[in-house]
Parts: structure tokens; C-alpha cells; sequence
């Protein structure tokens, strides 16, 4: 898990956007990876900003806070991508943050 959380890091950074595949996905997630931390009910999470991929229910794009040990691999891509202007790492569903941008 720590070599994940370092590539997410990496890319977080970078801003730059990621292909991940998670336990029991049938294909991967692009998302822009916005921090890790430890959630309101103590799961460390990936707080991203999902762009394409996998969904559970067919929701769209959008703010997602995935579990970290699901996480099988990260793919940092080429694209770059810009803060959403409403993230908020103060939002009371983040207890502590490892880091985010």
C-alpha cells in the first residue's frame, strides 16, 4: 500500500490524472487524485474527482472517497487536470489527512 499511496502522491503533485484498477472492478477508473486521508469513519480513503470509468449504480463523474487497500494499481497518465474550486479538505467527512493538494 505505501508504494500506492507514493505513485497517488506523485501524481497528486503533479496534478496529473490516473488510470486505477480496484479489487473486484471489472475495468478501471480515471480519476484525479486529490489526497488520502482517514475518513469520518475511520477508513483511509482516496478523496478523488472520478473523470471516466467504473461505477457502482452507473452514477457520473464526481467527487469519490475509495478505499485505499482496494486499490490494486495506479497509472499516472499524461493529462493534467485543475483543483476543483469546491473541494474543501476541511469538510467535516476528512478526520486526518496523510496529504492532499
Amino acid at each position: 500500500m505505501e508504494e500506492i499511496i507514493k505513485e497517488l502522491w506523485k501524481a497528486s503533485d503533479d496534478k496529473r490524472t490516473c488510470r486505477i484498477i480496484m479489487n473486484g472492478e471489472p475495468f478501471p477508473r480515471v480519476i484525479h487524485p486529490y489526497g488520502v486521508c482517514k475518513s469520518s469513519n475511520n477508513k483511509i480513503v482516496l478523496v478523488c474527482q472520478q473523470a471516466a470509468g467504473f461505477t457502482k449504480g452507473g452514477s457520473g463523474a464526481g467527487y469519490r472517497n475509495l478505499i485505499l487497500e482496494r486499490i490494486e494499481e495506479v497509472e499516472i497518465l499524461n493529462q493534467r487536470f485543475s483543483k476543483s474550486k469546491d473541494f474543501d479538505p476541511a469538510d467535516s467527512q476528512y478526520k486526518e489527512w496523510v496529504y492532499h493538494i
